[in-house]
């Protein structure tokens, strides 16, 4: 069984502590398997050999011989590659040094060469003693060195010691859950921040795991453990305690009201308390997301909808991992309540401000109505009304469907496809403004997955922020990019969904976004595999640097085709991934370490790479 990743809740201090030494192999247990014969070796010279799976270098030195793990711990160049001086072995890639007879590294941060008992005997032969639970000892030597790998370089911010980790501790049986909790863990206690973008790239990880193909899975973490080092620091989150227990709690309307004061107050410490002592009594998720949810919404649009879309990553993330760190996890979003633009304040939103005010006096009676009555939404028809130019009519339809009873999430439905358009139609001559179309498509969902974990009257007021915020990213349809029409083509036939994913490629990686475009349209229209479409555009992304906004796109346009019906809303849902995505060029910085991670992992000499190809 793999061994277990997970920080508990009271070890803060664990992650500076050094990992416990392996036990070594008990002699009784080993058998001496023959090598060669002893005049087979020269002096100072090495032979590699792989006995039973377990690769090996034998050395000469001084008339001795020795056995090592033929990788380096380093970057896993061939050990028989390197020379003997004065009983150190050397590395020659990157010039690491270890005591030839124990394994031992010179280096203060690295890790040692397993060393491996031999004997000389009568025959004239060389044997080497391996332990009959060899394969299981290797395995528990790289999980040890893949957590240490990890914790330094979270702290190194290196890409590629994510990515050898990762690879290290998904080929010992270590679980994606595993990897993904160690990473929430750390970034939220090494951080003063709020919910980063690398905890909501693991959060997307963790619910998209199936989108992705199985080749790509290691890179989807390294992405998101790369976004957590970059905005992690040496220092640490002060600790923080639940209300002592004596006495008896507050009323949850009464904890309710002092949380939503605090973060009014933009009081941290207070209102982190609050969420933390909810959460040692055992409340529900929907309780603690009520709160959470409703102190995003007393304020307009907080922090360009982030605040809100955060809250539900990270009610996503606490369920992917059974709530396991909850006590850290849950405490960074209090950051971005607190901290981030409230757009009440702001000159943009003066004009909508008296709007919403008018409204949200009657929000009681508005969620009195919607609760009372039933009535059905046209999404593909509701979008088109919030793609209208006037603030005014757009919330006053919203208000009207909410009385007649409109489930607010079909709602948040039309509010996102509107999104997808306003994503498909934007021109790229707006190339800096690429966030904001991002940010109303991901709010949007957010909102939506609200709505289902913990409906309340406070959150309808999102809905009406989403509707103020969609007009004013009209300006970015201005002139508005050109979309496929149903049913148009590149002009081509293919053979094969293959043949067509690979042309697709291409296009991203010359960033022809028309093109992209209608390779995805007609892979629709033709009918082909959903799936392999899916796993191809999560591959374009993927092989980037890409930032948050692009993950959240994609993630938005999978789970909306899934809930639609109506095969042109889940046309533009595709397209406007495929437009967002590819029309990112960004460095491929943590594709190149991921996958120099998985060569060494399989033994491949990086110095044997042809990068040519």
């Amino acid at each position: 069984m793999a061994e277990t990743l997970t920080i508990p809740d009271t070890e803060l201090d664990g992650m500076e502590a050094g990992l416990p030494k392996l036990p070594e192999p008990d002699p009784a247990d080993l058998t001496f398997h023959k090598l060669c014969a002893v005049s087979d070796v020269e002096e100072g010279k090495s032979k590699p050999f792989t006995v039973e799976g377990t690769h090996l270098a034998l050395f000469k030195d001084n008339g001795s011989f020795h056995v090592v793990d033929n990788r380096c711990p380093h970057m896993g160049y061939p050990m028989s590659e390197g020379s003997v001086r004065d009983g150190v072995l050397i590395c020659h890639w990157h010039h690491w040094e270890f005591d030839l007879k124990t394994g031992g590294c010179f280096l203060t941060a690295g890790d040692d060469l397993k060393a491996f008992p031999v004997e000389v005997r009568e025959d004239g032969n060389v044997y080497v003693g391996l332990s009959s639970g060899e394969r299981e000892e290797a395995r528990q030597r790289l999980v040890a060195r893949g957590k240490r790998t990890l914790e330094q370089g979270l702290k190194d911010r290196s890409s590629f010691l994510i990515a050898k980790a990762v690879t290290a501790l998904r080929e010992s049986g270590a679980t994606p859950q595993e990897i993904i909790q160690h990473g929430l863990f750390y970034g939220a206690y090494k951080t003063q921040d709020g919910w980063s973008s690398g905890e909501a790239i693991l959060a997307i990880a963790a619910n998209m795991w199936g989108d992705v193909a199985e080749k790509d899975h290691n890179l989807f973490l390294v992405h998101g453990l790369t976004q957590i080092a970059r905005r992690t620091g040496g220092g640490s989150r002060r600790q923080r305690f639940p209300f002592p227990s004596a006495g008896g709690d507050p009323d949850l309307d009464t904890l309710k009201r002092w949380f939503r004061r605090y973060i009014d107050l933009r009081d941290r410490g207070a209102a982190e308390r609050i969420l933390i002592t909810l959460h040692d009594r055992g409340h529900p998720t929907s309780v603690i997301a009520d709160l959470v949810f409703t102190a995003a919404t007393d304020f307009y649009f907080t922090g360009d909808g982030h605040a809100l879309d955060f809250a539900n990553k990270m009610f996503e993330a606490l369920d992917y991992l059974e709530w396991k760190g909850a006590h850290e996890i849950i405490r960074p979003i209090v950051v971005d309540l607190v901290g981030r633009t409230r757009h009440e304040e702001t000159s943009r939103w003066v004009d909508a401000v008296p709007v919403l005010e008018d409204v949200f006096t009657r929000l009681d009676s508005i969620w009195e109505a919607n609760q009372a009555n039933t009535a059905d939404l046209d999404v593909s028809d509701f979008a088109q009304v919030m793609l209208q130019d006037e603030i005014e009519p757009i919330v006053a339809a919203v208000e009207e469907k909410l009385m007649a009873g409109v489930d607010p999430l079909a709602l948040c439905r039309a509010m996102t496809y509107a999104g997808a358009i306003r994503t498909a139609r934007f021109h790229l001559k707006n190339e800096g403004d690429w966030h904001d179309v991002a940010n109303i498509y991901s709010y949007a969902h957010a909102l939506y997955r609200a709505f289902q974990l913990a409906p309340s009257k406070e959150l309808l007021r999102g809905l009406f922020h989403g509707a103020v915020f969609m007009t004013y990213v009209r300006w970015l349809n201005m002139p508005s990019a050109r979309v496929p029409n149903p049913g148009q083509t590149l002009g081509e036939p293919f053979a094969s969904d293959e043949a067509m994913l690979e042309r697709l490629q291409e296009f991203a990686d010359f960033q022809k976004v028309f093109e992209a475009e209608l390779v995805v349209n007609q892979y629709l229209e033709e009918g082909r595999d959903i799936e392999a479409l899916r796993h191809a555009l999560a591959h374009v992304m993927l092989r980037e640097d890409a930032e948050l906004h692009m993950f959240q796109v994609l993630e938005v346009a999978y789970r909306h085709y899934e809930l639609s019906d109506d095969p042109e809303e889940q046309r533009i849902h595709m397209l406007a991934a495929t437009r967002y995505i590819t029309a990112q060029k960004v460095m491929k910085g943590i594709l190149w370490s991921t996958e120099n991670a998985e060569r060494l992992q399989r033994g491949d000499l990086l110095s044997e790479r042809d990068d040519d190809n």
